[in-house]
């Protein structure tokens, strides 16, 4: 995939701000920008082999907003900077992570660009925020981030070994064609 490829997919993203910008599970991140849509999952009857809790879970009804690009910041050191000052990072206790995800809320997305390493990866926003990531190092075939893209169901997704995969969001990981980055093509930034 080369830089021009990047940016078409990443170019719709930006000048939209982030909401509901949230900690997951763990230290993982999620980020969604766009049209917020409601989705609902409806109730399931689970396979008995299934557990009680899994089966009880299943039963019910789950209704989530998500926006038209959803950014999930998965396996990877990552840092949230405001005007350069570090407000938290992927160790940060609970309470810090959450002012620093409540200080890129509402920031719109500028550009999204390599870091200082190839495996690395900055987010820029336009009140001075910025999101950092970086492989956790002991497994380069581990995924840093995804973009999901609603309407075309596309997901883009970026390896530690900094490999990059864009394709249908049904198709499996290990099933995924990944590419370099070339540097042909453009800056990676979006509207200023």
């Amino acid at each position: 995939m080369d830089l021009a490829d990047f940016n078409r997919i990443w170019a719709p993203v930006y000048g939209h701000p982030a909401w509901l910008v949230r900690k997951g599970h763990g230290s993982f991140l999620t980020l969604e920008f766009g049209t917020p849509e409601l989705q609902t999952r409806e109730p399931d009857v689970s396979s008995l082999a299934s557990s009680e809790r899994v089966r009880a879970l299943a039963a019910r009804r789950l209704v989530t907003v998500t926006g038209s690009w959803h950014l999930w910041i998965y396996c990877c050191h990552w840092s949230i900077t405001l005007n350069g000052e570090e407000l938290a990072w992927s160790e940060s206790p609970d309470d810090a992570i959450t002012l620093a995800t409540r200080g890129i809320d509402g920031q719109k997305l500028l550009s999204v660009e390599r870091g200082a390493n190839p495996q690395s990866w900055v987010f820029g926003f336009d009140l001075g925020g910025e999101l950092k990531t970086r492989p956790y190092g002991d497994d380069p075939s581990v995924e840093q981030w995804f973009l999901y893209e609603r309407d075309s169901g596309n997901v883009l997704a970026a390896r530690a070994d900094g490999l990059i995969s864009y394709g249908p969001g049904t198709l499996r990981l290990e099933d995924a064609t990944w590419h370099s980055l070339s540097t042909t093509g453009g800056t990676g930034s979006g509207p200023r």
